[in-house]
């Protein structure tokens, strides 16, 4: 096993990874299972392996060096008592003992839990009438990192990311994860070079927007995730054997890894890496095409609704794949429509300095993603929408008020 105290005296390491498990949930024992596959690695004098864990089953919360032959039982540093993974304070705490304990010149966060892109039904903001239901929420996949549920009344009640059952159901929202990073980049004087989202639906171009300040690379999937979530030996294997690899090489391998995984298990997945910054480049061609589109909106409709049924949807029809969207749109048409959607098809290419880094996949449901999704519900606009800076900045927030109207 490898000696804690010699990883601490080995000084500066070149990676800090910081999986943030909000286990205070139905996801209980699948954290004991992933903390038993990183354990299998382990830390080295290169890389830091360090998880905090709030489990449903004790209420307490635990923080971990995991290292090769630990494991939750062995490699407990720290035990306290009932947290809530939805206080802001709680997660920038734990990134203040990493950061502080365990400096690093690259970190590697990872927010583990359920998933569902940006939603979230904020106390104070009303949610849409129709809200995602259960049906989008395969028996196999993790559902709902923004999670949903119904009270007794059979209303939503507020659940965003990293939510905490014995909290009152309290989460992060968007803000507040916002926030949170960005007090963590300043204490550290750099961005976060990888946020990894071991959850559903979370690689939206609202979500890379909103973090793009505080994050490099954002790793996550388009769909959802199978139960299994990401695979911590290979990803750690990779990373602990070459501790010298550069960000964006680090972030493809986790991609790579993640759909090898599922290889030959029948399962439909994505995984994708965004350059956060360059999303500037999807917004700067996307407002035209949303002006566009709305120029002669009556005229206009059919080649939407067409593009909008024949394009990759994703819970319960709520996001799709921006790619396939475009793709759909400049089909059918041969004038403005057609210039402005192959502009935005163009800026979602993948590449090095492109928004879209890489990205992989298997199924036949997902042959025409690209990794990156964007909100365009069927119906009506869930209010907290208007709240992200993505539809301040962006046009697209317009477009579907007035399509949908």
């Amino acid at each position: 096993m490898v000696d804690r105290a010699k990883i601490q005296r080995s000084g500066k390491a070149k990676w800090t990874v910081m999986v943030y498990m909000a286990g205070d949930n139905n996801l209980d024992g699948a954290a004991l299972r992933d903390i038993k596959e990183m354990a299998r690695v382990g830390s080295t004098k290169d890389v830091n392996v360090l998880v905090q864990l709030d489990l449903l089953e004790d209420k307490k919360t635990r923080r971990f060096l995991i290292t090769k032959g630990g494991g939750y039982e062995r490699d407990c540093l720290e035990i306290f008592g009932e947290t809530n993974t939805g206080d802001p304070k709680v997660l920038e705490d734990f990134l203040t003992w990493s950061t502080e304990r365990y400096p690093a010149e690259r970190y590697f966060l990872i927010l583990w839990n359920h998933g569902s892109g940006w939603w979230e039904e904020a106390r104070s903001r009303a949610a849409a009438t129709k809200s995602p239901g259960a049906r989008s929420l395969r028996t196999r996949s993790r559902a709902s990192f923004f999670h949903h549920s119904t009270n007794a009344t059979g209303h939503s009640t507020h659940r965003s990311i990293c939510y905490d059952d014995t909290s009152g159901g309290d989460a992060l929202d968007n803000s507040e994860l916002k926030n949170v990073l960005a007090h963590a980049c300043t204490a550290i004087g750099k961005k976060i070079d990888i946020l990894g989202m071991d959850a559903c639906l979370m690689t939206m171009v609202e979500v890379a927007w909103q973090l793009r300040d505080s994050v490099e690379i954002l790793v996550g999937s388009e769909i959802e995730e199978p139960n299994d979530g990401w695979p911590y030996v290979e990803i750690l294997e990779f990373l602990t054997a070459k501790p010298k690899s550069k960000t964006h090489i680090v972030a493809k391998e986790v991609v790579k890894q993640y759909v090898a995984s599922y290889r030959d298990q029948g399962e439909t997945v994505t995984q994708s890496a965004i350059n956060t910054a360059a999303t500037e480049d999807i917004i700067r061609v996307l407002i035209p095409l949303a002006v566009e589109l709305l120029s002669d909106l009556d005229k206009n409709r059919k080649l939407i609704k067409w593009a909008w049924d024949h394009a990759p949807k994703f819970y319960d029809d709520n996001y799709l794949d921006l790619y396939a969207f475009a793709q759909k749109l400049r089909s059918k048409d041969r004038g403005q429509i057609r210039v402005k959607a192959d502009a935005l098809i163009a800026a979602l290419k993948t590449g090095i300095t492109k928004s879209i880094l890489c990205q992989g996949k298997l199924g036949a449901e997902v042959a025409g993603t690209k990794g990156l999704s964007i909100y365009f519900p069927a119906e009506s606009i869930n209010s907290a929408y208007r709240h992200l800076d993505f539809a301040s900045d962006c046009q697209w927030a317009i477009f579907l008020e007035r399509y949908l109207e």
